[in-house]
């Protein structure tokens, strides 16, 4: 049995978010192996929620003290213990440093220095901490970037994990025909920008919103912007003071993406120059990429990507210039990350 300390994913929302594609792209990797996802608080699930999917999915919360033994009895039949995050380590170090299996930890990013840089400096110095005292325990270390591995492997120089390289993977991409390329590229003279997400901080919204007015006027550009926050994004767009013949703001489901990915040519991806988003892989990325949109980016410097020398635009470069067009190129390094990863997806596998 796999024990996976993560949630599973439930809401239409959740599906769509990045950290969720992760956690199922894992677990279509293990879908004939029995799994259960376990998920403890000590301020809530007093009843314990306890779901079973397709015979061999288990989705369990739980509360830490009410259901202490039932949390023993499940590190005690794992063969293998999986951690998604650093974040689902909280409420269960012990537990790590008790039993004795065979742990994976899929780091997903810098947690730590995430909180630091949103100023939360309690939690980051709490999840530092617990990286460092769980850290020696763990057999393999899953990273999205090689940027990202080599930030821990020299954070923990002496650390026993053997360390693997797998990005994450959407589960909702198709390839992009030919003809659909060339449709893209020669429908009807306009430029489609699209942008995927929500309001985080670290997206950068307002920039965008102060770029989209910048251009906005050009009669030939359409900005397609696709949200599961459709009213605070309105709002945005109204007090900027942009007309909003030429916007489109929607929520759409994860299988209708495609439809808008398909037609746009620019996307907007702003992350700044920090650490964090310097060994990132954003599944917005890697969703442009694979359809040939050229990310607009305010910094170039978001995980692997510079390296292969993907195509991108800087948001400062955007003016009335822009042609429609697709990038082959980025099309291209997004089949040969699928096509490298399919190895170390048999890696992970060997790992039960």
């Amino acid at each position: 049995m796999i024990l996976f300390l993560s949630k599973y994913p439930t809401t239409e929302e959740e599906f769509r978010d990045g950290f969720f594609q992760r956690v199922l792209n894992i677990d279509q990797l293990f879908c004939d192996r029995k799994k259960v996802y376990l998920s403890v608080s000590p301020y809530k699930n007093f009843k314990r929620s306890f779901v079973i999917q397709n015979d061999n999915r288990i989705i369990l919360k739980c509360n830490l003290f009410l259901h202490f033994h039932l949390i023993i009895k499940y590190f005690r039949e794992a063969n293998l213990v999986y951690i998604q995050s650093i974040h689902n380590i909280l409420y269960l170090f012990l537990f790590i440093k008790i039993f004795r299996n065979k742990y994976v930890l899929d780091l997903h990013g810098l947690v730590p220095e995430e909180f630091k840089m949103f100023k939360d400096y309690t939690r980051a110095l709490i999840f530092n901490s617990l990286e460092g005292f769980i850290y020696t325990e763990i057999d393999y270390v899953v990273g999205v970037t090689n940027k990202l591995i080599n930030f821990y492997s020299n954070k923990y120089p002496k650390a026993k994990a053997q360390y693997i390289v797998y990005p994450i993977l959407p589960n909702n991409l198709t390839d992009i025909t030919e003809t659909e390329l060339n449709t893209a590229v020669h429908q009807d003279s306009k430029i489609n920008f699209i942008y995927s997400g929500n309001l985080q901080p670290w997206q950068n919204i307002d920039l965008m919103v102060q770029y989209i007015k910048k251009i906005g006027h050009f009669d030939n550009y359409f900005f397609q912007i696709l949200t599961g926050q459709i009213e605070e994004m309105k709002k945005k767009i109204i007090d900027a003071g942009i007309n909003l013949d030429n916007v489109d703001i929607r929520g759409v489901s994860s299988d209708e993406l495609e439809i808008y990915y398909k037609r746009s040519h620019y996307g907007f991806i702003l992350r700044d120059d920090v650490a964090v988003n310097n060994v990132a892989c954003p599944t917005k990325l890697m969703e442009y990429m694979n359809y040939g949109i050229i990310p607009i980016v305010l910094s170039e410097n978001i995980g692997d990507f510079k390296s292969m020398n993907y195509e991108r635009l800087q948001i400062e470069n955007l003016s009335s210039s822009i042609k429609a067009r697709k990038s082959e190129k980025n099309i291209s390094i997004s089949k040969r990350i699928y096509f490298e990863s399919n190895k170390t997806k048999q890696i992970i596998q060997e790992l039960y």
